[in-house]
């Protein structure tokens, strides 16, 4: 009987997409891909943030491209993946981490909130994972991992649209997982809670408002974006070729209650 080898969490050789990278959860992950050996393509709106990414990629002796585009247009989408492809290389990762939110009293929303909101997180998962699905089911196979919310699991008081959003991203991963797993394609899902990225900097920043918001978390604190990076890599690696389809909760037992 031959030796099991357990397969490592190395992508050194493989080129990682990721959406929404130049800041917060999506640049601590892209971070992560690098320092694991990956190359990668950085996409977002604005070219002053994904250029300090791309300076940080460099700096770790990976290659970095740098790609404006906005996740919610199609048309951008196919064009960004298209030059992915073709100066990086087949595309085996995705990380889809674009996306907003709306906190608003759900009675005070327009129709215009309610499409924009829905249209970041939930139209953008679509278009992204349709555009790079196309190549990866052509190319052999590949982990794309979209990034949702713990608001997608239970739900948000004042955060309806992007409750809802998340919870179809949720449930759109796991359809493209069964029906692309037969290509060698998975998809998988990250829910983190609150995280202190620029979006939560102000608010958590106020003693009053952060400890109000640590009395609801089993494990007493907010999480850090660099607490994603590692089980990011995982998900993308050979170490974990046996999921598809699962949704990893990172909250610090948020959820739990």
């Amino acid at each position: 009987m031959t030796e099991s080898v357990y397969p490592t969490q190395n992508l050194a050789g493989r080129v990682a997409l990721i959406t929404g990278a130049g800041k917060g959860l999506g640049r601590a992950i892209a971070l992560g891909l690098a320092e694991a050996g990956a190359d990668v393509a950085l996409l977002a709106r604005t070219r002053a943030d994904l250029d300090a990414v791309a300076g940080q990629v460099q700096a770790l002796g990976r290659r970095a491209l740098v790609m404006v585009a906005d996740a919610t247009r199609s048309d951008q989408v196919d064009a960004a993946v298209a030059q992915a492809v073709a100066e990086l290389g087949s595309v085996r990762v995705l990380v889809h981490a674009a996306g907003g939110s709306l906190r608003k009293p759900s009675v005070d929303i327009s129709d215009e909130e309610w499409d924009q909101v829905i249209a970041a997180n939930l139209s953008s998962t679509f278009k992204v994972c349709r555009a790079v699905g196309r190549h990866m089911l052509a190319h052999g196979g590949g982990s794309i991992i979209n990034i949702a919310s713990t608001a997608g699991v239970r739900g948000r008081a004042g955060n309806a649209p992007y409750s809802a959003a998340k919870a179809a991203v949720i449930n759109l991963s796991r359809a493209l997982a069964m029906e692309w797993a037969p290509s060698g394609v998975r998809v998988n899902v990250l829910a983190p809670g609150r995280f202190l990225t620029p979006l939560t900097q102000a608010e958590m920043d106020i003693p009053e408002k952060y400890a109000a918001f640590v009395r609801q978390v089993p494990l007493g604190r907010i999480g850090r974006p660099e607490e994603l990076k590692d089980i990011a890599v995982w998900l993308a690696s050979d170490a974990s070729s046996y999921v598809t389809g699962s949704t990893i909760t990172l909250d610090g037992g948020q959820t739990l209650a």
